[in-house]
């Protein structure tokens, strides 16, 4: 029960996308390593091969091996954010009436990494923030989740303005020509 009201937005929010990444989904990370892993294995080689006992082959190997093996990673992760960017997209346009203001993954991946709010104009006037936010786990090796939210903002004056312009409408009573 205590999950669920982790992975819950807060009252005045709402989500726009969930997802989740692994700790060591790092393309960067998963090459360096690769790359140890290949001078290794390049090393263990060069006693039954003899084209590989010299510095290029050993370069050339420890730089193709691993660069075959990220890059499908890589652009799967690339493809998986623009998809994620596409809803944002898509929901902030439909949200606040303005299809032009969108948002480029490279902006997306520095809110996700900043945690910082983006104020958006509902039809000229502001009113909403998009945020990401980083859903808390338990555990110590759990996938990291994520969330983007559009959270309302309050107009500076309260809502007492509004009230009075509801109250001052139904009292007013109908128009005569």
């Amino acid at each position: 029960m205590a999950s669920s009201q982790l992975n819950q937005p807060r009252k005045n929010t709402v989500a726009i996308v969930r997802w989740s990444r692994k700790p060591g989904d790092n393309p960067a990370a998963r090459f360096v390593a690769l790359s140890l892993f290949g001078l290794i294995l390049c090393l263990f080689l060069m006693i039954f091969l003899p084209f590989v006992r010299n510095w290029g082959g050993v370069l050339l190997f420890t730089i193709v091996f691993p660069a075959l093996l990220t890059a499908h990673a890589a652009s799967g992760r690339r493809e998986f954010m623009r998809g994620l960017v596409k809803r944002v997209n898509d929901t902030v346009a439909e949200v606040t009436n303005t299809p032009g203001d969108q948002l480029s993954v490279k902006e997306f991946q520095h809110l996700v990494k900043s945690g910082e709010r983006r104020p958006l104009l509902v039809d000229g006037v502001p009113g909403l923030n998009l945020q990401v936010h980083r859903v808390a786990t338990a555990q110590k090796d759990a996938p990291w989740k994520w969330l983007a939210v559009l959270t309302v903002v309050p107009p500076e004056n309260g809502t007492e303005s509004f009230d009075r312009l509801v109250a001052a409408a139904l009292n007013a009573g109908p128009v005569s020509s």
